[in-house]
């Protein structure tokens, strides 16, 4: 389905600046700070703001989820298929590099499941394992 669809589909007007993230963030395997896709428009002078609020509106209508590293700093992917307004259901593990401080979204065999104390209900999840990539490990 090409940008324009997805983003009727999920209720969103079509802008130029929606379509120009989706498209940066469309076959990525990586999750995006706002600096690096700020870097990423740098040439087509997309306003810091305008970008903030397209990535607001992503995660709101289920078309991104986000992750936080190690270090507090929000990234972005674009969620599989499923994730609905308010419930994302593109729950996997994220590998945070120290070095190049890339954030890869990693493939889940299973679902992951806790065993919580009665009572506890999980609001969300963010699993960030952090270490090396392979480019920076060369």
């Amino acid at each position: 389905m090409d940008a324009t669809n997805v983003l009727k589909e999920r209720g969103l007007s079509v802008t130029s600046s929606r379509l120009q993230v989706y498209e940066a963030l469309h076959g990525e395997a990586l999750a995006f700070s706002h600096a690096d896709l700020e870097q990423k428009f740098k040439r087509k002078k997309m306003d810091r703001i305008t970008l903030y609020r397209v990535l607001n509106d992503f995660e709101e209508a289920g078309l991104v989820h986000k992750v936080i590293d190690p270090g507090g700093v929000a990234h972005f992917a674009l969620c599989k298929d499923g994730c609905l307004h308010g419930h994302h259901h593109d729950h996997h593990a994220h590998f945070n590099c120290q070095r190049c401080h890339k954030m890869f979204c990693l493939d889940t065999d299973s679902q992951l499941s806790f065993k919580l104390p009665r009572g506890f209900k999980i609001a969300g999840l963010n699993t960030v394992i952090y270490g090396t990539c392979k480019t920076c490990s060369a």
